[in-house]
Formats: structure tokens, sequence, C-alpha cells
């Protein structure tokens, strides 16, 4: 009995355990064709990543297309540009004034530019080469120039703004990506924001001949010329409804077959879930050819639905373009053949539950009553009662059941013990970190709240602020409550700035680089605008994944026009030094030139290029001595004045009075020195021709004194030797003349003619004798004198040369006694050329010249003899000076010159070096005509 009952127990485990051989396999074969159907439906998706991924790289072959135009119409651009010189010609001197507007922001300065050209073409405002390049290639071309703060100014260029006028005085600001690019010297090529829309664009740098940036060559298609490439998008169909389109990262459909040219970004599905803003944040973060999907309930109004359908979108970005490339359908339409496939799956399904089902129905009787009693116990277990025990002896397989769940019953209570004590001291672990975070975040929330001038606000990924402190309510106006988590940063910024793409901008690059800083409008609550500063960083989890983002920005109105005053006040005083007419330098504490004003430039002959970062002892004639001079001066009082030395220029030296003082910061350190320089080249021909008036007024008064001692003396010589005439002639009656004596008293007489001669020549030193005026020609008296020593000249071999001008106008002189003059400087040069050993020339000159704002006859009597020591030259014109051997001069003739040209007004002067020859000038007063007229009146009458 006990034998057929255990024969019956093991046919009903052998028929169970069939039944549940078979029952894996139908879930098997669902499973197999469940997942059949899974790779179906990859398949259907798979299509439509081929259709992005297809027109990713029709864009890509046309960006490739429009780049190797660009390229072409840049060497084109560079061609016409550079064909008549390799060097743009910048004229600091010619400064061109523009109101710069920032292409961005619009924000407008007045900037102050220099004039450019090339090879005689005006460039600056004018726009014969750029459109030149637009006739030749038929895109649009800028000449852009480096200004203050890294822009690039458009200073000539055929892009049009929105009302049709050439956007000349536009810039790109420092932080656009074209300009980065451009001041790294580098070419950009991609698509750009230009003025007012698109374009497809080449930037390259113009560089001047350090190889540093100074501008930048711009060739450029609008992005709305890819007519064909549109075109072949939009004939793409995806199922019944489905098409393929094209955004840009502000959400404006580029390609559409319907709506091309919309704004989209505020699209919402039927849950209001915001699409087209997801696949804008999204998209940028793709790797290159990866593809995204998104699904979202849509309910198409236009095709009269009421009941939302899923509806399924595969797209990538397109970088170089800033292009989002999505298609899409309905995923009933995307998946119609999968349906048909998972019906029939269902149904094989169904059957194999069934045939389950009956199979458990039959073996439950034999397997109920066991398993319900470990059930029972389980749910004890479960209850926390750990001590259960199943007893069902035997040596079947539910014996076995029963031992084994014995023993994991009481691993399950051992492992119980352990895990209370784990869980015990974790639980006082996280209670002290919890108190730690709230430290710390009582902290981070006290040092937010105390900063009052700066904005510090936190905001999800979407923009929605969840931080605002109360520098933020400060700045902007909105309360905390109005704020957190219901209002978008966006709304803070300027209306335009938003619809320009400003936020998408700012976004894209935090994601790209962690972090950006902006200067732009900023909105109050009240509506009213003002500049301010702000810096956006990235928050992300340890995945990298983004958390949202902080920005820290803070009200610069007041800094923007302090720096606009320091700006103006700046130019001012920059035009008061340019304007000085002292020179001005300053130097870095090495003696490096840091600054030169215009007058500097013109003192040393150099300009400002050439001469900024050379020492300052360059310039100076003696050198670093004389810097080291004037640094110890200024090292040990602080200031030097009036200092003269002399400063060296291109060709020559300049006499200079020098006042310096050191530069020092706020702190005292010296910076630096200022030197200013005055020019004392005409200060020093002033005192040249002062100190020879000088000199010449003391020979008059010399002259004067002598002369009424001189003729004092001639008067009382005069009458005893009159009367020894007298008694000589007498005596001489008396005697015979065979008488000895007779020649005895004849030399008296020739002692006494000697003397007689001396006593006129004395006479006519002190001008007692008298003068004959009157209206004469110049070269009257020179021929005269010619021709009495001519033949004497001959017999010296001497040349003679004449240069007399023509037509002078006639002196007020006496011919007499300018013809003595002339002699006498004759004879004078004759002696002085006796012993000379080379070629002999007397040169007479006649000209009319133009001397301290009179007109002047001036001759010269120019000789090739040895010359007047220069400790002989200022006492040439002295009375009784002479050089000649004794017995062939009295030493009074160039006195007696000296006084003929002072009676006439007139001036003698004299010049000359060893062993190269002497010149003698004489100035005459040039005869006016009424004085003449009245002169020839009184001669006649």
């Amino acid at each position: 009995m006990k034998s057929f009952r255990d024969w019956k127990i093991r046919s009903k485990l052998i028929t169970f355990t069939l039944l549940l051989a078979l029952l894996p396999m139908g879930v098997a074969a669902i499973v197999s064709l469940q997942r059949f159907t899974e790779d179906l439906k990859q398949a259907y998706e798979s299509d439509l990543d081929h259709i992005v991924t297809n027109i990713h790289a029709m864009c890509r072959a046309q960006q490739e297309l429009l780049q190797n135009k660009l390229t072409s119409d840049l060497q084109n651009a560079r061609r016409i540009f550079y064909r008549k010189g390799h060097r743009i010609q910048i004229s600091p001197g010619r400064m061109v004034e523009f109101d710069a507007e920032d292409q961005f922001s619009k924000e407008i300065t007045r900037v102050r530019v220099p004039f450019w050209s090339i090879a005689g073409q005006a460039i600056t405002r004018d726009y014969v080469l750029v459109d030149e390049v637009q006739q030749l290639v038929g895109g649009t071309c800028t000449v852009f120039q480096r200004i203050q703060g890294d822009r690039l100014l458009r200073i000539s260029t055929n892009v049009l703004r929105s009302d049709g006028s050439r956007a000349v005085g536009t810039y790109l600001p420092a932080a656009s990506e074209v300009t980065r690019t451009i001041l790294r010297g580098e070419t950009y090529r991609g698509r750009a924001f230009v003025v007012n829309d698109w374009y497809i664009t080449a930037y390259e740098p113009i560089l001047d001949e350090k190889k540093e940036v100074i501008g930048a060559l711009y060739v450029g298609v609008p992005e709305q010329r890819a007519v064909a490439l549109k075109t072949a998008i939009k004939t793409i169909k995806i199922g019944k409804t489905g098409y393929a389109f094209i955004m840009d990262s502000s959400g404006r459909l580029v390609v559409h077959p319907a709506k091309e040219g919309e704004t989209i970004l505020g699209a919402k599905d039927s849950s209001g879930f915001e699409y087209i803003k997801e696949m804008v944040r999204v998209a940028p973060l793709l790797k290159e050819n990866e593809v995204a999907t998104l699904r979202y309930p849509w309910v198409n109004v236009e095709l009269g639905e009421t009941a939302p359908r899923m509806k399924i979108n595969k797209y990538l970005y397109f970088r170089d373009w800033d292009w989002i490339i999505a298609a899409g359908s309905y995923e009933e339409e995307v998946f119609e053949g999968v349906a048909r496939t998972k019906f029939f799956i269902t149904l094989v399904a169904l059957g194999t539950v069934a045939l389950a089902i009956l199979l458990t129905i039959m073996l439950s009787r034999v397997l109920t009553r066991p398993l319900q009693q470990l059930t029972e116990m389980t749910a004890r277990m479960a209850d926390g009662d750990l001590t259960q025990k199943v007893n069902l002896g035997g040596d079947d397989e539910i014996g076995t059941l029963s031992r084994s769940f014995n023993r994991m019953a009481d691993q399950v209570r051992n492992q119980t013990r352990n895990l209370e004590a784990i869980v015990q001291a974790r639980t006082q672990e996280i209670q002290q970190k919890e108190e730690e975070y709230r430290n710390l975040s009582r902290l981070l929330n006290s040092v937010l709240e105390s900063s009052t001038e700066y904005s510090i606000m936190a905001t999800d990924p979407n923009g929605v602020i969840l931080q605002y402190n109360s520098g933020s309510v400060k700045l902007f106006g909105w309360s905390k409550e109005e704020v957190i988590g219901k209002m978008r940063i966006s709304r803070t910024f300027w209306k335009d700035d938003r619809s320009r793409g400003l936020i998408r901008v700012i976004s894209r690059k935090v994601e790209e680089e962690g972090m950006t800083e902006y200067q732009v409008e900023r909105v109050r609550k009240d509506g009213t605008l003002f500049t301010a500063h702000g810096i956006v960083t990235s928050l992300k989890d340890p995945s990298g994944k983004t958390l949202g983002f902080v920005e820290i920005a803070r009200d610069i109105t007041e800094k923007i026009a302090l720096e606009k005053e320091l700006w103006k006040t700046k130019d001012q005083l920059e035009n008061i030094v340019q304007s000085s007419v002292d020179a001005i330098v300053t130097t870095d504490p090495k003696g490096k030139i840091t600054f030169v004003n215009r007058a500097f430039e013109e003192m040393v002959g150099r300009s400002r290029e050439e001469i900024i970062g050379l020492p300052i002892y360059q310039f100076y004639q003696d050198g670093i001595a004389e810097a080291r001079r004037i640094m110890s001066i200024l090292r040990e009082k602080g200031t030097l004045k009036n200092h003269e030395t002399t400063a060296l220029r291109v060709g020559g030296i300049v006499p200079i009075l020098t006042s310096a003082s050191l530069l020092r910061e706020e702190k005292g350190q010296t910076i630096g020195t200022l030197g200013v320089f005055k020019d004392l080249t005409e200060k020093k021909k002033l005192e040249e021709e002062l100190q020879r008036t000088q000199a010449h007024l003391i020979q008059v008064g010399k002259m004067r004194a002598l002369g009424d001692l001189v003729a004092g003396v001639a008067h009382e010589l005069n009458n005893p030797l009159m009367a020894a005439d007298t008694f000589l002639h007498v005596i001489r009656e008396k005697l015979s003349p065979e008488d000895e004596n007779q020649r005895r008293l004849e030399l008296i007489q020739k002692c006494h003619d000697r003397i007689a001669k001396i006593i006129n020549h004395l006479r006519d030193f002190s001008r007692q004798s008298e003068f004959d005026f009157r209206p004469i020609d110049v070269t009257e008296p020179i021929e005269n004198a010619l021709m009495i020593t001519g033949q004497q000249m001959i017999n010296h071999g001497i040349r003679i040369v004449k240069e007399f001008q023509p037509d002078l106008p006639k002196i007020r002189g006496d011919s007499n006694q300018l013809e003595q003059v002339f002699l006498n400087l004759i004879s004078n040069a004759r002696d002085a050329m006796e012993k000379a050993d080379r070629k002999k020339e007397l040169t007479i000159a006649a000209s009319l010249i133009r001397h301290n704002g009179w007109n002047d006859v001036e001759v010269i009597v120019k000789d090739t003899g040895t010359g007047i020591p220069p400790e002989n030259l200022d006492k040439v014109f002295e009375p009784f000076f002479s050089t000649k051997a004794v017995g062939r001069g009295t030493g009074l003739g160039l006195s007696i010159c000296y006084g003929i040209i002072e009676a006439h007004g007139g001036k003698i002067e004299v010049e000359s070096r060893v062993n190269e020859g002497t010149i003698f000038r004489v100035l005459l007063p040039v005869l006016s005509s009424q004085m003449g007229k009245a002169l020839e009146w009184a001669v006649e009458a």
C-alpha cells in the first residue's frame, strides 16, 4: 500500500515536471517573438536615424561647397585688396570719428581711429575696393579695423542694415567668437551673425609690419541662399503625415514644408511640455553625428484631430551652422507594420498562458497542501517572527525543501541581527552629516544674503529661478516671493536681446566652456534699463549632467559713465599734451620710453612708432652718463628743474632745457619718470645774435671813445705841424739849391708828409672829415677800387671773381669813402694770399638780402689766404691792431673801414678759418624811394 502511494506521488510529479518543461518553451517562444517585434521597431526607428544623418551629410556637402567658394572669394578679395601694396598706410595725424554700434547690443560709443589707405587708395569710409570684390564674387565684403577694447569696427563694407544703408560704424565685440579667432591671428570660417541676419562667412586677419593684428578682411553669403538644399529636404515624406525640418538654436524654422521663417520656440505638446525648448537645449550637447530621440503626445488641430497621438522625432545637431536637423511622424504611422506582427505575437502568448494555467490546475492538488504550509511559515517570518520552523518529514522533494527552508530561516536571523547593528551605526553617521550640511547651508545662505551689491541667482536647466538673494532684490526690484520657482531669468534681459537669441548664445557658451562673462542691458521690475556685468557658471552632477546655472551680476552703469568721463578727460589731457610746444616724454622704471608727444617727435626727427620702447639715454648726446646724472638727481630730490643739456636728433644735436620728476603710484612706488624738454635752438641763436650785437655795441663805444681821443690828438698835432711846415718852407727858400742841408730838409719834409698822412687817417677815423652822401650804385666804388688794384692782383697771381646781382637797388652813401673801404679790404686780401701756396682767388659778390626785417645790399670780399687765428678775430677792428710786419701797416685800416660803414648805417662782419681763408661781409641799407628822391633833389639844389 505504501509502495502504491509512493508510486502515485511519483507519477504525479513526473506529469507535473513534464508540464513545467513545456511551459518555459511556450514562454520562450513568446519572448522570442516579442524580441523580434522590438528589433522590427528599432529597424523602423533606424530609418528615421538614416533620414536625419543623410540630411546632415547633405548639409555638410553644401557647407564644403560654400566654404570652397568663400575660400576662393577670400583669395580674390585679398588679391584686389593688396594688388597695389602689401601694407596698410595708417595716418595717425588724420583721425576719423565714428559712432560705433555694437551689432548685438546696439550700444553706441564715440571712437576716433586713424585714417586707412593702401597704395594711395582710401579705405576708411570708401567703398571702391569692397564694391569691386562684390562685383567679382557676388557676395558681401567688409574691411574691419581693430579699435580700443579689442573690437573690430567696420570702416568699409557693402553689408546693409535693415534700412538699406551700409553698416559702416557697426562693430564686433571682443566676446564674439569671430573676434577672438581673428585676434589669435587665425582665419574664421563658418556661420556667423552679420549685422541683422545669419551668413556663411570667412574672416582673415590683417597684419602690420610687426605681424600684429590690426584688422580683418571678410567675405560672406546669406544663409538663405541654400535653395537647392532646402527644396530637397522639403520633398522628404515620412509615413502619411511625417516630414523633415530644420531650425536653429533660437527655434526659428530654417527649413519647413509650411512654416519656414516662423519661430516655434514656445511650442507645447498636448500635455503642456515645451518639446522644442527641450530639443534646443539637448542638441548642442550631442556629439558629432549623434542622433537624439524625443517622444511626445500631439493633437493636429489642422487635420481636425481631437485626441492626442504619440509622435516621435529624431534629431541631430549641425554645429557649423547652428542647425537642428529633425525628422518625425506619428508612432502609429512609423510602426504600422510592427502592430500587425504584435497582434500575432499576442495570440501566441495567450495560447501559451492558457496551456500553462491548465497544467497548473491539474497538479495543484498534489503540491498545494505542503506549499500552503510553507507559505504560512513564510508570512509569519515576514511579520518579524524569525523563530518559525517547517516540520515536514520525509525524504522526498518536499521534505528536502522544508529542511532548506529551515536553514534559510537560521541564516536570515543571523543576518538580521548584523544588519540591525549596521543600520544603527549608519543612522548615526547620517544624522551627523545632516547637521554638518545644515550648518554649511546656513553659512552659504548668510554669505548670499550679505552680498547686497551683487545679484546671485541659481536656475534650473530651463532658466527657472530657484535661488534669489537680497542683492538680486535690490538690483532688479522683484521680491523673492515673486521670483523663486515662478519666473525665468530671461525676463531680466532686454527684449531686443532676447529676440536676437542672446540667451541661447550665453547658454551654449556655458555648456561648451563651463562659464561665460558678458556685459549687456538688463531690465528692472519697473521697466528701467541698466547696464550689468554678469558671470554665469554651470552646475553639474558627478556624471556631468547639467543641473542648472548660477549667475553673479552687478550694475555697472555708474562705472561705464565714469569710464566715459575718464576717457573724455584722457582725450582732453592728451590734446593738451599733444598741443604743448615743449617736448614731453615718459619712461618706465628701466628708462624705456612709454609716451612722447608730437613736439618730441618733431624735436628728434623720428616718429612715435620708432621712439616707443627705446631707452631714453639714446636721445642724450652724452648717452647713458647723462641719463644716470639726471636719475641721480631725481632719486635725491624727486624733481629736476631747468637742467641744460644736449639732445640728439636725426642729423644733428639740439640744445635743450629739461625739467623732470618721478612718477609714483598710489602706494608711492616709482613707476617711471616724466620729462619736459624745451628746445633752446632759437634761444641760443638769439643769444648768439645778442652777443654779437653787444660786441658790436662795445666796439662802437670803443670806436666813439677812441674817435674823440684821436680827433683831439689830430687837431693838436696838425697845428704845430703846419707851423713847422711854414718854417721849413722859409728855411728852404733861404738856402741855395746846392746847400748840403737841402737833402736833410727834404728828409724832414718827407717825415712831415708822413705825419700829415697819419693825421689825415686819424681825422678820417674820428669822422672829422665831411661825408658826401648821395644815392649810388654799390658796384661803382667796388669797380673803382678794382681799377686801382687790378694790376697788382695780376702781378701777384691772384684771380678775381666778380658776382654782382643785376639791377641792385641804390644805397645812400659816399662813393669815395666806400672806395677807401673796398681798397683796404682788397689790399688786406692780397697781403693774406701773398704767402699762400695754394690757388689764389679773390671773390667779390654783391646781392640783395633780407636782414633783421630790412632790405640790405650785402658785399662779400672773400680770399683764399692764410686766415685769421680765432683769438684775433675780436681784435681786427681795434685801432693800431695789426698782424703785419712793422712798417707795412698802421693798424688803422680796418678801424677806419668800421667807422665808415657805421657812418653809412651799415655793418661789417668777419669770418675766418686758418689755412682756408677769410670772408668780410659788408651790409649797407637799401635806399627807400622817398629818401632817394629827397637826396637827388638836395644834390641838384
